[in-house]
């Protein structure tokens, strides 16, 4: 999952200096992808507040710009509570919905949405052990992990569709196929040359449906090739990899 910062400026500095309260994210998303099947009414998605304080969580789907705001969303989907207060220990659940007019996302394959969820602590108060500072600066730290919408016309498992991936080696490049209309998340691509597997994809890559994409490799030797790929349920799987 993807981590970003985004910074609340609370006062005015009486200097340049600023005092900064950091603190890690309390809020812990149960789930790594976010499946929507076109014909499901809703889905879920559990967030628990593991910290000792209370948090704000906004969420909001994008469509892929990380820099997008919730109301900037143009996305056919609908998330309940939009923003929810989570005491310490407890936990929420985000509803996610369909809008109508996501009957008009492409039928044929899979489209791609980034799910946020913005976890903005609080401010301490007077009467907290930690006095406010008069220059205060807060950080609300946001989550942001895949969210497909797969139609119900598509039959196939999606988890077998790493099986028909076609792998070309072309000189010193590796060219790999996505001949269905799933989208196929690869981690890592390790070429096995000598005691240490080389990473190929140091920062791992997506493949979209009925797309393409090209691997450097990093010597001639590709006797023996493997992937990680991460599937529906987030776990980790290494496939061999079987040139044509």
């Amino acid at each position: 999952m993807a981590l970003n910062s985004y910074k609340f400026l609370l006062g005015l500095a009486m200097s340049s200096i600023f005092v900064a309260n950091l603190t890690h994210a309390e809020i812990i998303l149960h789930g790594t992808r976010v499946i929507y099947p076109s014909d499901a009414r809703e889905v879920t998605l559990q967030v628990s507040n593991n910290g000792s304080k209370p948090s704000l969580v906004q969420a909001w789907i994008d469509d892929g710009d990380p820099k997008s705001t919730p109301d900037q969303s143009k996305v056919p989907f609908m998330i309940t509570p939009p923003i929810s207060r989570v005491d310490p220990t407890k936990s929420q659940s985000l509803r996610i919905s369909a809008l109508p007019n996501a009957a008009q996302l492409d039928q044929k394959k899979e489209t791609v949405y980034w799910l946020n969820v913005l976890d903005i602590p609080p401010k301490p108060t007077a009467n907290s052990k930690d006095a406010v500072p008069d220059n205060f600066l807060q950080l609300a730290i946001r989550s942001r992990i895949k969210f497909f919408y797969r139609p119900a016309s598509l039959k196939d498992d999606a988890n077998l569709a790493v099986e028909k991936l076609q792998w070309i080696k072309n000189g010193q490049t590796l060219m790999v196929k996505n001949p269905t209309p799933f989208h196929i998340t690869m981690t890592a691509v390790y070429q096995h040359d000598g005691t240490q597997p080389v990473d190929l994809l140091p920062k791992g890559l997506m493949l979209s449906p009925f797309s393409e994409d090209k691997i450097q490799l990093k010597t001639a030797n590709t006797e023996k090739l493997s992937f990680i790929n991460i599937n529906d349920y987030g776990g980790r799987i290494e496939h061999q990899i079987k040139l044509q």
